[in-house]
């Protein structure tokens, strides 16, 4: 990306990804000037070709950058935009965030942000003008009117320019046509390039040309490289037109440029075979810039034989790319150290290739794409060399190849994509490879396995959970029944682990997540890399399960070997001690867990950055903590912190959303905000049972939870409704004796007592107090509060001694497991119900 500061009054405080100004540049007066006064009197101007003029080659992008040059004193930031594909468009606004400096959820020190975080905030920050105003965008290449308006920042203050080939624009933005060259600004062109050129001459070029403005340019560097009389040049262009116009299928672009392309194409071809046959493969990629590591990197895999010298010396690549330069076939760009050409040329050469050759070429540009993989796809210092790659990769079509090495870029392409926060884009990549690596490999095909598994967990992703389930179902099945590698064969049950939570059946998780430890602890060893992530696996199998018991040890050593092998900034290792906090703090430990993330807390902000992913999960673990250890403001303040960052940076339906959402309204009930528990707690639910369904484990929590809160807003019946039919299904999913059902029948007592069904909340509570010091343990400040408020039913009922002595054990337990001043021990001493809430487990 090229982008300076200027650091001089009267001009923009930023510019970002501004192309290098053209300094051939002629003529278009009257249109520059009509752009400056549409663009005063309207947000949007959208330079369009004339209706007469199909496709391209008029200089509408030559155009819209001439008028960023010449007004740019007049904009504080000005950023240019490519817009020919949405990951473009995701790519560009993400550098914009960076250059304005926004807080970004997601962005590691030192590396660029998460598109699904960066992108909301630019545009909300391009709406209120903060922090500045009065700025220019310019979306170049804008074929999808629908897609592209949706990065409109709306009544922003600022200007929006747009170029594009679709003349629906007009519909939505005030339209500048744009035509071919008036005769004297073709000849002004034609005499820079060639200053000896006579004005006769030059018109005569003009008139075989049509005056347009990419034929006159492409003519124009053919006569200042050859010096060619005209005469020559008009009897070639004679010649190639007729057999341009009977291509099959018949082009769609202008003949005059397509000619005179052509004729500096031959040209090529007779001097620098390598070189021709070079932006024959780069036609196979996309019109964006190439960048030119990829001509570096590599060296020593085989292309073609006239291109592999080229690929093997640095000077015969220079020179190679000189040539194109000269005949203006491509642009170079030193600032961003990449080659481009025009999408117009890419169309003629693509047309003159035959079907064997263009596959063949095609396959050279994929070993030259996969012989350029950056690194780790998770690691946003990847993540620009992955972004320059993408539309190419996308382009020439990378998952229909069959080469080892090719698909796992395709592999780590869908990968790089989802890290980076374009969820939808990895699972419409995901899907392209795996439909075709199935018809061309078959579905024991490794290849074809892995990237099912890697689809199946992006459709649950973007809310299409239905067929994930079976595509991770039918990837252990051949895992088991094929000759897998124990990785893979391991991988595929920890995959459909993650299926089974998602479906809410933790139970089948979490023997999946057994055997998987199992084996890889027998296959690969105790500390190797995939036995730590089983491991990892199992322990949020078990906690969902409710065995938080069995849970901590094997947290504890999967941590500790974590740390070992990776580090205690490890990401890895940072969230198997988040687990850890949650094993304490569900066992009881209240005051020690809620120690302990502190600790995680601080070293994740250091390591990751405030606003990265886990930092926000382990902050909302953090708030659970401080809320079951009584510190129930500094909880409140902290959880809701971390849903507004969810929610701006994944947005209201993800997962870590919606658990957040879930403590945070239990924060509000417990802070007096009722009216605000009520709605958001209300809202969430509905959200839960859309993601998750009815029956799932934190649709059930939120029912429980907003139960909860009517019961204080003096609504019991409501209340009674909402968690008997919350008891009702988590007893028919998670078990009768679940720690959560058990939880639930505390609020149930506690809806009995208010009331005044004493007899009925005796009930509930005597059958649940044996069952909670069993699954829970005597001490557990659950188990306690039933306790305390079991001897409120009997104290109802008249029975004040039974009462007295269930109060005094309960008093006591509590003075031995939470602090002095936690709320359920003074409303214990103080003879009142405690009401326990229900935190979801991380899936």
């Amino acid at each position: 990306m090229q982008s300076t500061t200027s650091a001089t009054p009267n001009m923009p405080d930023l510019m970002v990804n501004v192309p290098l100004r053209n300094a051939s540049f002629v003529g278009r007066q009257a249109q520059l000037r009509l752009l400056a006064d549409q663009l005063g009197a309207h947000e949007t101007a959208a330079v369009l070709p004339h209706a007469l003029h199909g496709l391209g080659g008029v200089g509408k992008s030559q155009l819209a950058l001439e008028y960023v040059h010449r007004h740019q004193r007049e904009y504080k930031v000005i950023c240019w935009i490519p817009a020919g594909r949405e990951s473009l468009i995701l790519t560009a606004l993400a550098g914009l965030a960076v250059r304005l400096g926004l807080p970004l959820v997601g962005q590691d020190s030192g590396g660029v942000p998460a598109a699904n975080t960066a992108v909301p905030a630019v545009l909300e920050a391009l709406r209120r003008g903060a922090p500045y105003d009065n700025w220019l965008l310019v979306f170049d290449d804008a074929e999808n009117v629908d897609v592209v308006r949706s990065f409109f920042p709306v009544s922003g203050p600022g200007k929006i320019i747009v170029t594009s080939r679709n003349r629906d624009w007009e519909r939505v933005a005030t339209p500048l046509p744009v035509t071919v060259f008036e005769r004297e600004e073709s000849i002004e062109l034609l005499q820079k390039r060639s200053p000896d050129l006579s004005k006769v001459d030059a018109h005569r070029l003009a008139t075989a040309l049509g005056d347009l403005p990419l034929a006159v340019e492409q003519a124009g560097a053919w006569r200042a490289v050859t010096g060619m009389l005209v005469e020559e040049y008009l009897e070639l262009l004679e010649q190639r037109s007729p057999e341009i116009l009977h291509l099959d299928p018949a082009p769609d672009y202008p003949v005059s440029v397509a000619a005179a392309w052509d004729i500096s194409l031959e040209r090529i071809k007779e001097n620098n075979p390598g070189a021709r046959e070079l932006l024959d493969i780069c036609a196979c990629m996309a019109p964006e810039p190439v960048p030119i590591s990829i001509l570096r990197k590599s060296r020593g895999i085989d292309i073609t034989p006239n291109v592999d010298p080229i690929l093997g010396k640095a000077i015969k690549l220079a020179w190679a790319i000189r040539n194109l330069t000269q005949f203006s076939l491509v642009k170079l760009d030193l600032g961003t150290d990449t080659l481009q050409m025009h999408r117009l040329l890419q169309h003629v050469l693509l047309a003159n290739q035959a079907p064997e050759e263009h596959e063949r070429l095609r396959n050279a540009a994929h070993q030259l794409l996969s012989a350029a993989k950056p690194g780790h796809y998770a690691s946003s210092q990847e993540w620009p060399d992955y972004q320059a790659l993408l539309p190419h990769v996308l382009s020439s079509q990378a998952v229909t190849s069959t080469d080892t090495f090719v698909r796992e870029l395709v592999y780590d392409t869908v990968l790089f994509l989802y890290f980076w926060g374009d969820h939808a884009g990895a699972a419409d990549l995901a899907r392209q490879a795996y439909t075709s690596w199935l018809a061309a490999s078959g579905e024991e095909n490794i290849h074809v396995i892995r990237i099912s598994k890697i689809l199946a967990f992006l459709l649950r992703v973007v809310g299409e959970a239905g067929e994930s389930i079976e595509l991770n179902e039918r990837a252990l099945e051949l895992s088991r029944r094929v000759e897998v590698d124990q990785e893979d064969l391991i991988d595929s049950m920890i995959e459909l682990a993650d299926a089974r939570r998602f479906q809410g059946r933790f139970a089948e998780a979490r023997d999946l997540g057994r055997e998987a430890t199992e084996r890889a602890r027998s296959q690969l060893g105790p500390d190797d890399a995939i036995t730590l992530r089983a491991a990892h696996s199992w322990g949020v199998d078990l906690r969902l399960c409710g065995q938080f018991a069995e849970a901590l040890p094997m947290d504890q050593e999967t941590a500790r070997l974590r740390e070992e092998l990776l580090g205690p900034a490890s990401s890895l290792t940072l969230n198997t001690l988040n687990a850890l906090a949650i094993d304490m703090r569900e066992s009881g430990d209240y005051p020690g867990a809620r120690a302990f993330q502190e600790d995680v807390h601080r070293q994740a902000r250091a390591a990751l950055g405030d606003e990265n992913p886990l930092t926000l999960r382990i902050a909302g673990n953090l708030a659970v903590c401080r809320r079951r250890d009584g510190e129930i403001t500094a909880a409140a303040k902290l959880s809701d912190e971390t849903l507004n960052s969810f929610e701006t940076g994944l947005g209201r339906n993800h997962p870590d959303y919606l658990s957040t959402a879930i403590n945070v309204s239990v924060d509000q009930r417990l802070t007096g905000d009722l009216d605000g528990s009520r709605q958001l707690g209300a809202q969430t639910m509905e959200y839960c049972t859309s993601r998750f369904g009815p029956n799932h484990a934190y649709t059930l929590l939120m029912r429980a939870n907003l139960a909860a809160t009517l019961r204080v807003l003096g609504e019991p019946a409501a209340a009674q409704e909402l968690e008997d039919d919350a008891a009702t299904r988590l007893a028919a999913t998670v078990g009768p004796h679940h720690v959560t059902t058990l939880t639930v029948a505390i609020g149930q007592a506690n809806t009995a007592h208010q009331q005044l069904d004493f007899a009925l909340a005796h009930e509930i509570d005597e059958a649940n107090l044996p069952l909670l010091a069993e699954v829970a343990g005597a001490d557990h400040p659950l188990t306690l509060s039933c306790t305390s408020n079991l001897a409120l039913d009997l104290r109802g009922l008249g029975r004040g001694g039974e009462a007295n002595e269930l109060e005094r054990r309960a008093v006591e337990g509590f003075e031995r497991v939470v602090s002095e001043n936690h709320p359920w021990l003074i409303e214990a001493r103080r003879r009142r119900r405690i009401e326990c809430d229900t935190a979801p487990m991380p899936m």
